[in-house]
């Protein structure tokens, strides 16, 4: 019977692997609505991800700056930087983030029953651009854990 050696790892090498370890997916959520923010980033924080909340595209753009996250939820109607204009600054800068949409924009019914939106604003542009999922409020909490895990698993982002 031979004695197997024990693999012994180099200080660098064990460093990276224990950071590697607890290294948690992190999610930027950006909504200009404090309390519907707060409790995306709780629900989504009791499942286990690091969350930054930013309530403008301006602010997400330097939160982006300072730690890429592994996901972005942004609402697509907001003040000044919307969650279009993210988009497209994501694109322009070259980021493969992957991107969840939300909004509470009007949703019309015609007369056949089909649901219309704005072709050049909000969901449909959102959809158009290449939005992982795009959620229409009110959605269950299952709804964006499913579309954040969908994300992170699959890396489906902006081309």
């Amino acid at each position: 019977m031979t004695k197997t050696a024990e693999v012994k790892w180099s200080a660098l090498e064990q460093a990276i692997a224990e950071t590697a370890e607890e290294r948690r997916p992190s999610v930027l959520v950006v909504d200009d609505d404090h309390a519907f923010c707060e409790t995306i980033a709780r629900c989504l924080a009791q499942r286990g991800y690091d969350v930054t909340c930013a309530d403008s595209g301006e602010v997400a753009a330097v939160a982006i700056g300072e730690a890429q996250p592994d996901v972005i939820v942004t609402d697509v109607q907001m003040p000044g930087m919307d969650g279009i204009d993210l988009m497209n600054w994501l694109r322009e800068q070259e980021l493969d983030i992957p991107v969840i949409v939300i909004s509470g924009e009007h949703i019309e019914e015609g007369d056949l029953g089909e649901k219309t939106v704005d072709c050049e604003t909000g969901m449909a542009a959102a959809m158009n651009m290449g939005a992982v999922s795009v959620l229409h409020k009110p959605f269950g909490r299952a709804i964006l854990e499913d579309s954040v895990a969908r994300a992170l698993t699959y890396g489906i982002t902006l081309h």
